[in-house]
């Protein structure tokens, strides 16, 4: 049996999707979790179960690039729906803590820039993944690489 040659564009954006996975959805944005659940006490409760689904939506996404690597159909079915929940939810939790940290006022103590600015600059980039993951996923069930 004749084994398929793979795209050096495909394999191209496989590996820059998994190092921006790695870096935001993996890294900042489960530690930007981590950070309101481990200040909780100051925050509330409300702000420490944004932390929890923060971190929800970034083994989420994680998953769901890491799903997108597999030629199997139902691996890349899996990949799309881990990976348009985990987005968002990711979103949708980043609105929320932004909301809550300019109506409390949140600045940076040093240039006293709002917080939530902080917050947009770290997570937003985790859309640049996802949307690579579910290009890679769309190419692979168009070409029928699975």
């Amino acid at each position: 049996m004749k084994q398929k040659k793979k795209n050096p564009l495909l394999i191209a954006a496989e590996i820059i999707m998994v190092i921006l996975t790695a870096v935001y959805s993996a890294a900042m944005v489960c530690l930007a979790g981590a950070g309101l659940i481990y200040n909780g006490e100051s925050y509330g409760k409300n702000i420490v179960n944004t932390g929890i689904l923060l971190i929800i939506s970034g083994i989420l996404l994680t998953i769901g690039a890491i799903l997108c690597l597999f030629r199997k159909r139902i691996f890349l079915i899996l990949s799309a729906i881990f990976t348009i929940i985990g987005l968002a939810l990711c979103l949708s939790m980043l609105y929320i803590l932004c909301s809550h940290a300019d109506s409390a006022g949140w600045t940076d103590n040093y240039t006293m820039t709002a917080v939530s600015h902080m917050y947009k600059s770290r997570i937003l980039p985790v859309i640049a993944p996802a949307v690579l993951a579910l290009g890679i996923v769309a190419v692979k069930l168009y070409y029928g690489r699975n």
